[in-house]
Formats: structure tokens, sequence, C-alpha cells
């Protein structure tokens, strides 16, 4: 029974640490993408941190993925490493550089990330970041 318990949690655990968007390009088929962006994190005012995330391509779509932010919450830089993955790229993976002024306003911050492929359905997902007091 204890090791059910234990799978039980590292299951809800991995879950939690991931943060998939739905399905952009042609939901329900194989040829869809999904935005895997970072989980929660913190960052103080005046400093800058980056974030990996990355385009996951199901196995038939093949289209480029036009990649935006929307949403930029106030006092806060956000800017993407690419402003978009290619239908030929092998690496699909990108940054997220988030700089908070000096005097952003401190607390939970959405930043959106728009995943637009070249036909097909969009998608998008939200992280959010937590801009602590720089002591």
């Amino acid at each position: 029974m204890r090791v059910w318990h234990i799978a039980a949690v590292a299951v809800v655990a991995f879950g939690m640490g991931c943060n998939k968007s739905p399905e952009g390009g042609t939901p329900g088929t194989s040829a869809t993408f999904k935005l895997s962006l970072p989980t929660a994190k913190d960052v103080r005012q005046g400093a800058t941190e980056i974030y990996d995330a990355s385009v996951e391509r199901s196995s038939d779509f093949k289209k480029d993925v036009k990649l935006s932010v929307e949403g930029k919450p106030d006092k806060v830089t956000v800017k993407l490493s690419k402003d978009a993955i290619k239908a030929g790229d092998g690496d699909t993976k990108f940054t997220i550089t988030v700089s908070p002024d000096k005097d952003a306003p401190i607390g939970n911050h959405d930043i959106k990330i728009v995943g637009t492929p070249d036909s097909g359905t969009p998608t998008s997902q939200t992280f959010t970041v937590k801009v602590t007091e720089n002591k």
C-alpha cells in the first residue's frame, strides 16, 4: 500500500512540474504542437532571469511556429530568444528573458506566450513570475 502512495505522489508532483499549452496546429490529429513553458519562478526587482522553453511537435506537424508575448506585466520586460521556430529546425528550444524594473510591482505576474503556426490553430500558455523585493 505504501509503495502505491509513493508512486501516486510522484506522478502528481511530475504533472505539476509541467506547464504545457493545449494543442495547436490541427488538434486531435498527429499534426499538432504544444508550448512547453517554465513553471512559476521568482525574480528580483532590477534583476534578469532567463528561463528555458520549447515547442514540442507531434510526428506530422511540419509548419513554422511564430512566437510572441501578450499581456506583459507592467514594468516587466519580457523577451524571447527567437521569434519563430522553423519547420526544419531540429532545435525547438528558446529562452524567455524576464527583467523587472527596479520599481516593478512586487507579487505574482502572468506572462502569456503565444505560438501561431503558418496554418492551423494557434495555442498559448501562461507562466507566472513572482517579482520579489531587491534586498
